[in-house]
């Protein structure tokens, strides 16, 4: 049995070649290095939240534009979709695949195209990514779900698709209001998103977060920032 160990940005994982050439992770390997991940990860979502929240004020105090934001979004996640693109290249995993590729490559350009001046420029670039986004988490999912890749890119495709949305309803609409709804949404969400970190600190000093758990703590994370929203 052959076990190798890479490093990309801090995060590990194991791969285990055995006789009959299937891919496990090895237990307890992985609580050795599995835990700064996560808290890395943890510390994301409130992070997200607190983005998600500036976002919102910036566009109610009229100190930032739909557009300029669209391309500083769309900027920030080509970058976060190249770096994703560079681990499954130098993974031992050998998973970039030509489809992956495609959709990869697909999406990177499509969050290239030009400043859009205008909503139905907005609406129609917006269109495109989302199609190239749907096809690429089509194809990564399942290596996500076998802990085959990081759950680090998950959070940047959900936080893009929350900032997305604030800045669609920013092209929408005339007037940008802070709702009271929206205010106490958002402070029930960072409630719950502190909670959710605190119970993911204490199963990772018992050692028994598993990645499974991880993934579905996070979806419940976001389920509540996206609620916010509906309240702007």
């Amino acid at each position: 049995m052959v076990i190798i160990v890479f490093d990309y940005r801090n995060l590990y994982f194991d791969h285990v070649n055995n006789n009959d050439s299937k891919f496990k992770i090895m237990k307890e390997e992985i609580k050795t290095v599995e835990k700064p991940i996560l808290e890395k990860i943890a510390d994301k979502l409130l992070k997200a939240q607190q983005e998600i929240d500036e976002l919102v004020v910036q566009f109610a105090l009229g100190k930032a534009e739909g557009k300029e934001k669209f391309e500083e979004i769309k900027r920030d996640f080509r970058n976060k979709v190249i770096e994703f693109k560079k681990l499954m290249e130098t993974t031992a995993l050998n998973i970039l695949n030509p489809e992956t590729m495609q959709r990869l490559t697909e999406l990177e350009l499509q969050l290239a195209l030009g400043k859009a001046e205008s909503r139905e420029l907005f609406e129609e670039q917006k269109k495109k990514i989302m199609k190239a986004l749907d096809e690429l988490e089509t194809v990564i999912k399942p290596l996500i779900a076998s802990a085959k890749l990081p759950d680090s890119f998950s959070h940047d495709v959900e936080k893009f698709k929350l900032k997305l949305e604030i800045i669609r309803l920013k092209f929408q609409l005339k007037k940008f209001e802070i709702k009271d709804a929206f205010k106490d949404n958002m402070a029930e969400a960072r409630r719950k998103i502190e909670k959710i970190n605190t119970g993911i600190r204490q199963k990772m000093e018992t050692g028994s977060l598993k990645y499974s758990d991880f993934r579905d703590e996070m979806s419940i994370a976001y389920k509540h920032l996206k609620k916010a929203l509906t309240d702007l």
